[in-house]
């Protein structure tokens, strides 16, 4: 069918539907490229001609600003979970300064161009300035004849981004009351999340855009837990959900908006996170009492499924884990990563923990001493990052997890109190430490001088962080135990307590850019064998 163009001002340039055969051009193009547009989902394209052409040919200028823009832009679409790709005529090391944006940008041949808007010229074939928007309620939208490309750049992101919070008001139920003000706020993505914003739309309310098969297991997750509190007369646990919006593979949940402050910037006697404050405990201890209402309303008689594999089985997976041997050869070159596992470690209080392997070992044989005997529904990541306040200071928890490593099972959100207790307690210590070393940029210092590579020992008795159990921390341990028992023997009970808190901080050895220095790493391996150790010693 025929469209007749139209020039909207607003978007610099003259608007009309793609073709059939542009369309399939940019598909085609994109998939070559391994960047594959997500079927059903919001995509935008830019194309360009390529930067230095607008010197030669000046109706063809304007890349350079428009492709800057761009990259500091596209941060902002893909937390609203609108992919963001980039089309060019030009060889790939002519854009290697965009840095990351640089590996979205498509390279469309001379035959690709003629399929879509361009322009030949006595030096070759470019693509025209214009812009494709795929999936969503502007399906097939071009503009092409751009007249200002920066202008029309920001105009395209705040159309996009007043589409999805109108999309996503009325998947909500407020209708499509979406204030001027836009995005609010924007939060730290999980493992599970492409992107966490919030908006006014009546309600201040907060989207989680993820997988759709995440979100869908997270969102029922949730409306369980909570319709199943509140008909006690307990608060919610969880963000009260509003609704999900569904596109493709792709969903975002739509929940309440608490306060943002999470509780390891509560529970902190020191900046740098590794001590607890005396006043930890009293702050903690609503968020406990809420989880233990959980687990005493639906606990029963059944070991959890996922139990074996948390405190033992995942030990051996995650280092076979593509993300950790990956992590693993990129910090440690040369180094040879069994050698690593076997090598006993040398820790700053001159303790002399086993190495992985000897542990893991270890593990397989004490474990079925450890496995519990019944469960309940589990929040699954009590990391303090979860932890935050409604506005009228009472407790709420984001992110549950019911998956590891994306190993399904049959009685999903079901587990053991006790793992919930040690990813808190590994939260304590070292892990807020360690990530805000990270986040301020001083993790190197946590490992000042990196050690040769192992033969039997490795020795990380140069690392800054406590490897000691202060009066506070033993508190909070014992407050801990406290909320696990009296069932269970107290010495199962505390080995479980570290197992856990090993597993947990293992399973963060997977990824490079959440430790970013080979010292974090270290330092997380080094308190992995630590808590296994203490375990080990409980047992004996």
């Amino acid at each position: 069918m025929s469209i007749p163009a139209a020039t909207a001002t607003d978007l610099h340039g003259t608007v009309r539907i793609t073709t059939d055969e542009e369309r399939a051009a940019v598909h085609a193009v994109l998939d070559r490229h391994g960047t594959p547009l997500p079927e059903g989902a919001v995509s935008v394209v830019f194309a360009y001609p390529g930067h230095g052409v607008g010197e030669r040919h000046a109706q063809l200028s304007g890349c350079t600003n428009q492709m800057l823009l761009l990259s500091a832009a596209s941060g902002q679409l893909s937390q609203l979970g609108v992919t963001v790709a980039a089309a060019s005529t030009e060889p790939p090391e002519k854009h290697a300064h965009l840095g990351a944006l640089s590996r979205s940008v498509a390279r469309f041949t001379a035959d690709d161009a003629a399929l879509v808007p361009h322009t030949d010229v006595d030096e070759g074939r470019f693509l025209l300035r214009w812009t494709m928007v795929l999936g969503g309620s502007r399906d097939g939208l071009l503009v092409t004849g751009i007249t200002d490309s920066v202008a029309h750049t920001r105009a395209v992101i705040d159309l996009l981004t007043a589409d999805r919070l109108r999309d996503w008001a009325e998947a909500a139920g407020t209708g499509s009351a979406v204030t001027s003000s836009g995005v609010t706020a924007t939060y730290a993505n999980g493992a599970d999340s492409l992107g966490i914003v919030a908006f006014e739309a009546g309600v201040p309310l907060v989207a989680k855009v993820g997988p759709r098969a995440v979100i869908d297991a997270e969102t029922a997750f949730v409306t369980e837990v909570n319709t199943g509190l509140m008909a006690q007369g307990h608060p919610p646990l969880f963000p009260v959900l509003h609704g999900v919006h569904h596109e493709g593979a792709q969903a975002t949940s739509l929940m309440e908006q608490v306060e943002p402050l999470t509780l390891d910037n509560v529970v902190f006697a020191d900046k740098a996170k590794f001590v607890l404050a005396d006043e930890a405990l009293p702050a903690l201890e609503p968020h406990l009492r809420l989880l233990r209402v959980l687990y005493t309303s639906t606990a029963r008689a059944q070991r959890p499924t996922v139990a074996d594999y948390l405190f033992r089985e995942r030990f051996h997976a995650v280092v076979e884990h593509e993300g950790f041997v990956a992590t693993f050869r990129s910090f440690f070159p040369g180094w040879d990563l069994g050698t690593v596992l076997g090598a006993d470690v040398v820790l700053p209080t001159g303790s002399r923990p086993a190495g992985y392997t000897a542990m893991t070992r270890w593990l397989d044989e004490a474990s079925a001493s450890l496995l519990p005997d019944s469960g309940c529904l589990v929040h699954g990541d009590v990391h303090l990052k979860n932890m935050l306040r409604r506005g009228d200071g009472s407790p709420v928890f984001v992110d549950p997890r019911t998956v590891w490593d994306g190993r399904d099972r049959p009685d999903i959100g079901f587990g053991d109190p006790s793992y919930d207790f040690a990813t808190l307690l590994h939260s304590a210590l070292p892990m807020s430490g360690l990530l805000q070393a990270v986040a301020d940029g001083t993790s190197e210092a946590l490992l000042p001088e990196l050690p040769a590579a192992p033969d039997g020992t490795l020795d990380l008795s140069g690392l800054t962080a406590p490897f000691t159990v202060d009066g506070n921390l033993a508190r909070f341990e014992e407050r801990l135990l406290a909320g696990l028992g009296p069932d269970t023997e107290p010495r199962v009970l505390r080995a479980r307590l570290y197992v856990g808190a090993a597993n947990a901080l293992a399973g963060w050895l997977k990824y490079e850019r959440a430790l970013a220095t080979p010292q974090t790493w270290l330092a997380v391996y080094a308190y992995v064998l630590w808590y296994l150790d203490r375990a080990r010693t409980e047992l004996a």
